[in-house]
Protein backbone atom coordinates (compact mmCIF):
# COMPACT_ATOMS: atom_id res chain seq x y z
CA UNK A 1 0.00 0.00 0.00
CA UNK A 2 1.16 3.54 -0.73
CA UNK A 3 1.96 5.87 1.88
CA UNK A 4 0.00 9.56 1.93
CA UNK A 5 3.37 10.85 1.48
CA UNK A 6 3.72 8.86 -2.31
CA UNK A 7 0.37 10.00 -3.30
CA UNK A 8 1.99 13.34 -5.56
CA UNK A 9 3.35 10.22 -7.48
CA UNK A 10 0.34 10.08 -9.32
CA UNK A 11 0.53 11.11 -13.10
CA UNK A 12 -1.99 13.90 -12.85
CA UNK A 13 -1.30 14.99 -16.50
CA UNK A 14 -2.35 11.61 -17.69
CA UNK A 15 -5.39 11.70 -15.19
CA UNK A 16 -6.12 15.37 -16.17
CA UNK A 17 -5.51 14.23 -19.89
CA UNK A 18 -8.16 11.34 -19.64
CA UNK A 19 -10.75 13.64 -17.67
CA UNK A 20 -10.99 16.18 -20.47
CA UNK A 21 -10.97 13.62 -23.13
CA UNK A 22 -13.86 11.84 -22.06
CA UNK A 23 -15.82 14.83 -20.62
CA UNK A 24 -15.75 16.09 -24.25
CA UNK A 25 -16.42 12.96 -26.11
CA UNK A 26 -19.70 12.70 -24.34
CA UNK A 27 -20.67 15.84 -24.88
CA UNK A 28 -19.80 14.77 -28.91
CA UNK A 29 -22.70 12.05 -28.06
CA UNK A 30 -24.87 14.55 -26.95
CA UNK A 31 -24.54 16.05 -29.84
CA UNK A 32 -25.25 13.05 -32.01
CA UNK A 33 -28.24 12.05 -30.43
CA UNK A 34 -29.30 15.53 -30.64
CA UNK A 35 -32.55 15.94 -32.80
CA UNK A 36 -32.85 19.20 -34.77
CA UNK A 37 -36.46 19.10 -35.05
CA UNK A 38 -38.21 17.80 -32.16
CA UNK A 39 -35.19 19.72 -30.14
CA UNK A 40 -34.94 16.52 -27.66
CA UNK A 41 -31.55 14.31 -27.03
CA UNK A 42 -32.07 10.06 -27.20
CA UNK A 43 -30.33 10.39 -23.84
CA UNK A 44 -27.26 8.15 -24.85
CA UNK A 45 -24.93 10.64 -23.13
CA UNK A 46 -26.18 9.75 -19.66
CA UNK A 47 -25.60 6.89 -20.04
CA UNK A 48 -21.99 7.52 -21.02
CA UNK A 49 -21.39 9.83 -17.83
CA UNK A 50 -22.52 6.89 -15.82
CA UNK A 51 -20.12 4.58 -17.15
CA UNK A 52 -17.65 7.02 -16.86
CA UNK A 53 -18.23 6.99 -13.27
CA UNK A 54 -17.54 3.28 -12.81
CA UNK A 55 -14.62 3.53 -14.96
CA UNK A 56 -13.41 5.91 -12.58
CA UNK A 57 -13.99 4.14 -9.55
CA UNK A 58 -12.47 0.80 -11.17
CA UNK A 59 -9.37 3.18 -12.41
CA UNK A 60 -8.87 4.36 -8.53
CA UNK A 61 -9.43 0.97 -7.33
CA UNK A 62 -6.89 -0.80 -9.79
CA UNK A 63 -4.65 1.92 -8.64
CA UNK A 64 -3.99 0.74 -5.47
CA UNK A 65 -3.78 -3.19 -5.93
CA UNK A 66 -0.11 -4.05 -7.48
CA UNK A 67 0.00 -4.96 -10.63
CA UNK A 68 2.36 -7.58 -9.95
CA UNK A 69 0.18 -9.55 -7.77
CA UNK A 70 -2.35 -8.88 -10.65
CA UNK A 71 0.63 -10.56 -12.93
CA UNK A 72 0.29 -13.85 -10.63
CA UNK A 73 -2.77 -14.46 -11.55
CA UNK A 74 -2.18 -13.89 -15.26
CA UNK A 75 -3.22 -17.63 -16.43
CA UNK A 76 -6.67 -17.46 -14.33
CA UNK A 77 -7.49 -14.07 -15.78
CA UNK A 78 -6.65 -15.53 -18.82
CA UNK A 79 -8.42 -18.48 -18.81
CA UNK A 80 -11.54 -17.02 -17.12
CA UNK A 81 -12.09 -14.45 -19.72
CA UNK A 82 -11.77 -17.31 -22.37
CA UNK A 83 -14.66 -19.33 -21.41
CA UNK A 84 -16.84 -15.61 -20.67
CA UNK A 85 -16.06 -15.22 -24.38
CA UNK A 86 -16.32 -18.48 -25.57
CA UNK A 87 -19.99 -18.70 -23.89
CA UNK A 88 -20.78 -15.11 -25.32
CA UNK A 89 -19.91 -16.49 -28.66
CA UNK A 90 -22.56 -19.15 -28.12
CA UNK A 91 -24.84 -17.91 -26.09
CA UNK A 92 -24.68 -14.04 -25.94
CA UNK A 93 -27.77 -11.32 -27.33
CA UNK A 94 -27.06 -10.96 -31.09
CA UNK A 95 -26.89 -7.63 -32.29
CA UNK A 96 -26.59 -7.06 -35.77
CA UNK A 97 -26.00 -10.93 -36.02
CA UNK A 98 -22.84 -10.55 -33.80
CA UNK A 99 -23.35 -12.33 -30.30
CA UNK A 100 -20.14 -9.76 -28.68
CA UNK A 101 -22.82 -8.99 -25.96
CA UNK A 102 -23.18 -10.44 -22.42
CA UNK A 103 -26.89 -9.68 -20.98
CA UNK A 104 -26.40 -9.75 -17.40
CA UNK A 105 -29.89 -7.81 -16.96
CA UNK A 106 -29.64 -4.05 -16.79
CA UNK A 107 -26.61 -3.99 -18.58
CA UNK A 108 -24.72 -5.67 -21.36
CA UNK A 109 -21.32 -6.14 -21.27
CA UNK A 110 -19.03 -6.63 -24.16
CA UNK A 111 -16.12 -9.29 -23.12
CA UNK A 112 -13.76 -9.09 -25.85
CA UNK A 113 -13.24 -5.74 -24.67
CA UNK A 114 -11.51 -6.69 -21.20
CA UNK A 115 -10.20 -9.70 -23.22
CA UNK A 116 -7.25 -7.09 -24.24
CA UNK A 117 -6.72 -7.11 -20.78
CA UNK A 118 -6.13 -9.87 -19.69
CA UNK A 119 -4.24 -11.38 -22.94
CA UNK A 120 -1.90 -7.91 -22.16
CA UNK A 121 -1.26 -9.81 -18.68
CA UNK A 122 -0.23 -13.53 -19.24
CA UNK A 123 1.71 -11.94 -22.61
CA UNK A 124 4.03 -9.48 -20.07
CA UNK A 125 3.77 -12.28 -17.76
CA UNK A 126 5.28 -15.19 -20.38
CA UNK A 127 7.99 -12.45 -22.03
CA UNK A 128 9.30 -11.63 -18.91
CA UNK A 129 9.79 -15.18 -17.98
CA UNK A 130 11.67 -16.36 -20.90
CA UNK A 131 13.24 -12.92 -21.42
CA UNK A 132 16.51 -14.45 -22.51
CA UNK A 133 15.29 -17.20 -25.02
CA UNK A 134 12.49 -14.89 -27.15
CA UNK A 135 14.96 -14.08 -29.84
CA UNK A 136 14.66 -17.88 -30.27
CA UNK A 137 12.06 -18.25 -33.11
CA UNK A 138 10.27 -21.19 -31.34
CA UNK A 139 9.49 -18.80 -28.37
CA UNK A 140 7.09 -16.93 -30.47
CA UNK A 141 5.01 -20.04 -30.80
CA UNK A 142 3.11 -19.71 -27.25
CA UNK A 143 2.57 -16.03 -27.15
CA UNK A 144 0.92 -16.16 -31.21
CA UNK A 145 -0.84 -19.15 -29.47
CA UNK A 146 -2.38 -17.18 -26.53
CA UNK A 147 -3.42 -14.78 -29.21
CA UNK A 148 -4.86 -16.63 -31.51
CA UNK A 149 -7.35 -18.59 -28.84
CA UNK A 150 -9.56 -15.38 -28.04
CA UNK A 151 -8.78 -14.14 -31.68
CA UNK A 152 -10.50 -17.38 -33.30
CA UNK A 153 -13.33 -16.73 -30.52
CA UNK A 154 -14.03 -13.29 -31.53
CA UNK A 155 -14.17 -14.15 -35.22
CA UNK A 156 -16.38 -17.21 -34.42
CA UNK A 157 -19.10 -14.21 -32.82
CA UNK A 158 -18.07 -12.77 -35.52
CA UNK A 159 -16.41 -9.86 -34.99
CA UNK A 160 -13.60 -9.38 -37.41
CA UNK A 161 -12.50 -5.25 -36.29
CA UNK A 162 -12.05 -6.38 -32.75
CA UNK A 163 -10.43 -10.05 -33.38
CA UNK A 164 -7.98 -7.90 -35.64
CA UNK A 165 -6.67 -5.07 -32.65
CA UNK A 166 -5.13 -7.98 -31.13
CA UNK A 167 -2.66 -8.84 -34.00
CA UNK A 168 -0.90 -5.39 -33.87
CA UNK A 169 -0.77 -5.77 -30.07
CA UNK A 170 0.70 -9.19 -30.05
CA UNK A 171 3.33 -7.71 -31.96
CA UNK A 172 4.20 -4.88 -29.85
CA UNK A 173 4.66 -6.76 -27.06
CA UNK A 174 6.94 -9.31 -29.06
CA UNK A 175 9.16 -6.36 -30.15
CA UNK A 176 9.21 -4.80 -26.70
CA UNK A 177 9.67 -8.62 -25.39
CA UNK A 178 13.06 -8.25 -27.60
CA UNK A 179 12.02 -10.42 -30.05
CA UNK A 180 14.29 -10.87 -33.04
CA UNK A 181 12.92 -7.65 -35.85
CA UNK A 182 13.87 -10.23 -38.94
CA UNK A 183 11.37 -13.15 -36.92
CA UNK A 184 9.09 -10.73 -36.60
CA UNK A 185 9.37 -9.15 -40.31
CA UNK A 186 9.01 -12.80 -41.88
CA UNK A 187 5.36 -13.08 -39.69
CA UNK A 188 4.01 -9.73 -41.25
CA UNK A 189 5.16 -11.05 -44.89
CA UNK A 190 3.37 -14.24 -44.29
CA UNK A 191 0.42 -12.01 -42.88
CA UNK A 192 0.41 -9.60 -46.08
CA UNK A 193 1.17 -12.49 -48.59
CA UNK A 194 -2.11 -14.49 -46.90
CA UNK A 195 -4.14 -10.95 -47.50
CA UNK A 196 -3.18 -9.89 -50.50
CA UNK A 197 -4.12 -12.66 -52.89
CA UNK A 198 -7.81 -13.32 -51.98
CA UNK A 199 -8.38 -9.23 -51.79
CA UNK A 200 -6.99 -9.10 -55.30
CA UNK A 201 -9.01 -12.17 -56.38
CA UNK A 202 -12.30 -10.30 -54.79
CA UNK A 203 -11.55 -6.71 -56.06
CA UNK A 204 -11.29 -8.20 -59.71
CA UNK A 205 -14.56 -10.31 -59.20
CA UNK A 206 -16.52 -7.15 -57.51
CA UNK A 207 -15.28 -4.76 -60.07
CA UNK A 208 -15.94 -6.92 -62.77
CA UNK A 209 -12.98 -7.27 -64.28
CA UNK A 210 -13.06 -10.36 -66.74
CA UNK A 211 -9.94 -11.55 -68.95
CA UNK A 212 -7.74 -14.51 -68.66
CA UNK A 213 -4.20 -13.77 -66.56
CA UNK A 214 -1.78 -16.22 -65.75
CA UNK A 215 -1.10 -15.23 -62.41
CA UNK A 216 -4.58 -14.54 -60.95
CA UNK A 217 -5.82 -17.73 -62.67
CA UNK A 218 -2.76 -19.80 -60.49
CA UNK A 219 -4.09 -17.55 -57.61
CA UNK A 220 -7.48 -19.20 -57.96
CA UNK A 221 -6.85 -22.84 -58.38
CA UNK A 222 -6.40 -23.66 -54.10
CA UNK A 223 -5.72 -26.67 -54.86
CA UNK A 224 -2.62 -25.51 -56.56
CA UNK A 225 -1.77 -23.32 -54.18
CA UNK A 226 -1.82 -25.66 -51.41
CA UNK A 227 1.22 -28.09 -54.30
CA UNK A 228 2.78 -25.18 -54.11
CA UNK A 229 2.75 -24.30 -51.04
CA UNK A 230 3.47 -28.19 -49.72
CA UNK A 231 6.75 -27.89 -52.35
CA UNK A 232 8.31 -24.62 -51.09
CA UNK A 233 7.78 -26.04 -47.72
CA UNK A 234 9.56 -29.31 -48.40
CA UNK A 235 12.57 -26.93 -49.59
CA UNK A 236 12.49 -25.06 -46.62
CA UNK A 237 12.75 -28.62 -44.21
CA UNK A 238 15.71 -29.58 -46.34
CA UNK A 239 17.17 -26.55 -46.22
CA UNK A 240 16.24 -26.51 -42.47
CA UNK A 241 17.94 -29.98 -41.88
CA UNK A 242 21.46 -29.24 -44.82
CA UNK A 243 21.86 -25.74 -42.94
CA UNK A 244 21.89 -27.68 -38.85
CA UNK A 245 23.98 -30.29 -40.09
CA UNK A 246 26.78 -28.78 -42.03
CA UNK A 247 26.65 -24.89 -40.63
CA UNK A 248 26.36 -23.21 -44.17
CA UNK A 249 24.57 -20.22 -43.80
CA UNK A 250 23.81 -19.61 -47.54
CA UNK A 251 21.30 -22.41 -46.70
CA UNK A 252 19.59 -20.09 -44.51
CA UNK A 253 18.72 -17.94 -47.31
CA UNK A 254 16.78 -20.73 -48.95
CA UNK A 255 14.94 -21.70 -45.83
CA UNK A 256 13.42 -18.83 -44.42
CA UNK A 257 11.90 -17.19 -47.76
CA UNK A 258 10.86 -20.54 -48.64
CA UNK A 259 8.83 -20.92 -45.25
CA UNK A 260 7.12 -17.46 -45.20
CA UNK A 261 6.47 -17.92 -48.90
CA UNK A 262 4.90 -21.26 -48.13
CA UNK A 263 2.99 -19.90 -44.63
CA UNK A 264 1.89 -16.88 -46.91
CA UNK A 265 -0.10 -19.15 -49.65
CA UNK A 266 -1.61 -21.51 -47.10
CA UNK A 267 -2.82 -18.66 -45.32
CA UNK A 268 -4.18 -17.24 -48.48
CA UNK A 269 -6.21 -20.30 -48.92
CA UNK A 270 -7.44 -20.26 -45.49
CA UNK A 271 -8.58 -16.97 -45.55
CA UNK A 272 -10.19 -16.89 -49.03
CA UNK A 273 -12.38 -19.96 -47.71
CA UNK A 274 -13.21 -18.60 -44.37
CA UNK A 275 -13.40 -14.66 -44.46
CA UNK A 276 -17.03 -13.51 -45.42
CA UNK A 277 -17.11 -11.84 -48.70
CA UNK A 278 -18.71 -8.75 -46.62
CA UNK A 279 -15.53 -8.39 -44.52
CA UNK A 280 -13.37 -8.59 -47.62
CA UNK A 281 -15.21 -6.20 -49.39
CA UNK A 282 -14.99 -3.48 -45.95
CA UNK A 283 -11.05 -4.18 -46.83
CA UNK A 284 -11.76 -3.31 -49.78
CA UNK A 285 -14.07 -0.22 -49.72
CA UNK A 286 -11.48 1.80 -48.69
CA UNK A 287 -9.66 1.65 -51.20
CA UNK A 288 -12.30 2.56 -53.77
CA UNK A 289 -15.76 3.41 -52.20
CA UNK A 290 -17.40 3.91 -55.36
CA UNK A 291 -17.34 0.14 -55.57
CA UNK A 292 -20.78 0.22 -53.77
CA UNK A 293 -21.64 3.94 -52.90
CA UNK A 294 -25.11 2.75 -51.49
CA UNK A 295 -23.64 -0.31 -49.76
CA UNK A 296 -20.45 -0.79 -48.09
CA UNK A 297 -18.78 2.23 -49.22
CA UNK A 298 -21.42 4.41 -47.98
CA UNK A 299 -20.13 4.99 -44.37
CA UNK A 300 -16.94 6.01 -45.84
CA UNK A 301 -18.22 8.49 -48.50
CA UNK A 302 -20.64 10.27 -45.78
CA UNK A 303 -17.68 10.03 -43.02
CA UNK A 304 -15.25 11.96 -45.96
CA UNK A 305 -18.01 14.08 -46.31
CA UNK A 306 -18.65 15.56 -42.64
CA UNK A 307 -15.18 15.50 -42.03
CA UNK A 308 -14.44 17.81 -45.42
CA UNK A 309 -17.71 19.88 -44.76
CA UNK A 310 -16.55 21.23 -40.90
CA UNK A 311 -13.74 23.37 -43.05
CA UNK A 312 -11.23 25.19 -40.24
CA UNK A 313 -13.45 26.28 -37.06
CA UNK A 314 -16.04 23.73 -37.45
CA UNK A 315 -19.90 24.34 -38.19
CA UNK A 316 -20.48 24.78 -34.59
CA UNK A 317 -22.10 23.21 -31.71
CA UNK A 318 -25.53 21.09 -32.87
CA UNK A 319 -24.88 22.40 -36.44
CA UNK A 320 -23.24 19.52 -38.14
CA UNK A 321 -26.06 19.09 -41.34
CA UNK A 322 -24.22 14.88 -41.83
CA UNK A 323 -24.65 14.36 -38.39
CA UNK A 324 -27.64 15.89 -37.24
CA UNK A 325 -29.13 15.49 -40.37
CA UNK A 326 -29.06 11.37 -40.07
CA UNK A 327 -26.79 11.02 -43.21
CA UNK A 328 -23.62 10.00 -40.77
CA UNK A 329 -23.96 6.34 -39.94
CA UNK A 330 -22.93 5.24 -36.40
CA UNK A 331 -22.26 8.50 -35.47
CA UNK A 332 -22.63 7.97 -31.83
CA UNK A 333 -19.50 5.54 -32.25
CA UNK A 334 -17.73 4.43 -34.90
CA UNK A 335 -17.93 7.65 -36.60
CA UNK A 336 -17.69 10.12 -33.52
CA UNK A 337 -14.68 11.75 -34.70
CA UNK A 338 -16.21 12.91 -38.30
CA UNK A 339 -19.27 14.66 -35.96
CA UNK A 340 -16.33 16.20 -34.41
CA UNK A 341 -14.38 16.95 -37.02
CA UNK A 342 -18.18 18.57 -38.75
CA UNK A 343 -18.80 20.90 -35.63
CA UNK A 344 -15.57 21.63 -34.40
CA UNK A 345 -13.47 21.85 -37.59
CA UNK A 346 -9.78 21.21 -38.40
CA UNK A 347 -8.82 23.10 -35.11
CA UNK A 348 -11.03 21.15 -32.88
CA UNK A 349 -10.07 17.97 -34.30
CA UNK A 350 -6.37 18.66 -33.83
CA UNK A 351 -7.00 19.76 -30.26
CA UNK A 352 -8.54 16.63 -30.03
CA UNK A 353 -5.79 14.06 -30.98
CA UNK A 354 -3.34 16.15 -28.97
CA UNK A 355 -5.22 14.89 -25.81
CA UNK A 356 -5.73 11.40 -27.02
CA UNK A 357 -1.68 11.62 -27.83
CA UNK A 358 -0.92 12.99 -24.58
CA UNK A 359 -2.63 9.73 -23.15
CA UNK A 360 -0.31 7.38 -25.82
CA UNK A 361 2.73 9.38 -25.01
CA UNK A 362 2.47 9.22 -21.10
CA UNK A 363 1.76 5.52 -21.31
CA UNK A 364 5.35 5.13 -23.77
CA UNK A 365 7.11 7.17 -21.19
CA UNK A 366 5.92 5.37 -18.18
CA UNK A 367 6.78 2.00 -20.08
CA UNK A 368 10.01 3.46 -20.21
CA UNK A 369 10.50 4.31 -16.70
CA UNK A 370 9.62 1.52 -15.77
CA UNK A 371 11.40 -0.63 -12.88
CA UNK A 372 10.73 -4.46 -13.72
CA UNK A 373 10.52 -5.90 -17.47
CA UNK A 374 6.82 -7.04 -16.21
CA UNK A 375 5.48 -3.54 -16.05
CA UNK A 376 7.43 -1.78 -19.55
CA UNK A 377 5.70 -4.68 -21.09
CA UNK A 378 2.55 -4.14 -19.70
CA UNK A 379 2.79 0.02 -20.29
CA UNK A 380 3.43 -0.68 -23.63
CA UNK A 381 0.22 -2.88 -24.07
CA UNK A 382 -2.04 -0.61 -22.80
CA UNK A 383 -0.19 1.99 -24.93
CA UNK A 384 -0.34 -0.06 -28.37
CA UNK A 385 -4.35 -0.90 -27.72
CA UNK A 386 -4.93 3.16 -27.42
CA UNK A 387 -2.68 3.93 -30.19
CA UNK A 388 -4.18 1.30 -32.56
CA UNK A 389 -7.90 2.46 -31.62
CA UNK A 390 -7.17 5.88 -32.28
CA UNK A 391 -5.18 4.95 -35.70
CA UNK A 392 -7.69 2.69 -37.41
CA UNK A 393 -10.81 5.27 -35.67
CA UNK A 394 -9.35 8.44 -37.19
CA UNK A 395 -8.17 6.46 -40.33
CA UNK A 396 -11.16 4.82 -41.68
CA UNK A 397 -13.63 7.69 -41.16
CA UNK A 398 -10.84 9.55 -43.39
CA UNK A 399 -11.10 7.09 -45.54
CA UNK A 400 -7.25 5.17 -45.48
CA UNK A 401 -8.19 2.68 -43.18
CA UNK A 402 -11.24 -0.07 -43.59
CA UNK A 403 -14.07 0.11 -41.64
CA UNK A 404 -13.59 -2.33 -38.95
CA UNK A 405 -16.47 -1.09 -36.43
CA UNK A 406 -13.43 -0.16 -34.02
CA UNK A 407 -14.69 2.69 -31.21
CA UNK A 408 -12.28 5.79 -30.11
CA UNK A 409 -10.83 5.14 -27.16
CA UNK A 410 -12.54 7.90 -24.43
CA UNK A 411 -14.64 9.08 -26.88
CA UNK A 412 -17.26 6.81 -28.34
CA UNK A 413 -20.46 5.70 -27.01
CA UNK A 414 -20.07 2.35 -25.02
CA UNK A 415 -19.59 1.13 -22.39
CA UNK A 416 -17.53 -1.62 -22.10
CA UNK A 417 -14.80 0.10 -24.15
CA UNK A 418 -14.84 3.18 -21.88
CA UNK A 419 -14.41 0.81 -18.53
CA UNK A 420 -11.62 -1.36 -20.10
CA UNK A 421 -9.92 1.95 -21.12
CA UNK A 422 -10.34 3.23 -17.52
CA UNK A 423 -9.01 0.44 -15.84
CA UNK A 424 -5.97 0.34 -18.34
CA UNK A 425 -5.34 4.03 -17.01
CA UNK A 426 -5.68 3.04 -13.40
CA UNK A 427 -3.11 0.35 -14.12
CA UNK A 428 -0.17 2.73 -16.32
CA UNK A 429 -0.59 4.69 -12.77
CA UNK A 430 -0.08 1.92 -10.55
CA UNK A 431 3.11 1.24 -12.50
CA UNK A 432 4.45 4.69 -12.48
CA UNK A 433 3.67 5.17 -8.65
CA UNK A 434 5.21 1.47 -8.03
CA UNK A 435 8.92 3.24 -9.23
CA UNK A 436 8.56 5.24 -6.16
CA UNK A 437 8.53 2.33 -3.73
CA UNK A 438 10.92 0.55 -2.33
Amino acid sequence: MFRKDEMYRIDYVLVFAVILIVLFGILMIYSSGFDPIEKVNKGMYKKQLLWFIFGFVFMIAVTFINYKNLGDYSIYIYIGMNIVLLFTALFGAPVRNIRAWLNLGIISIQPSEFMKLALLFILAKYLEFRERDIRNFRELLIPTVLTLIPVLIILKQPDFGTAMIFIPILFTMLFVGGADVSHLLSIITIAGVALIVPMILTYREWAGEEGSNFILDFFKDTNLLFLVSGILLLIAVIAFVLHFFLIKKYYRKIYIPATVISLGLFFSVLIQHFLKDYQKKRILVFLNPNLDPHGSGYNIIQSKIAVGSGGFLGKGFLNGSQAQLGFLPEKTSDFIFSVVAEEWGFLGSIIMILLLSIIVFRGIQIALESRDKFGALLASGISAIFFFHIFINIGMTLGIMPVTGLPLCFVSYGGSNLIMSMIAIGILINIRMRKFVH
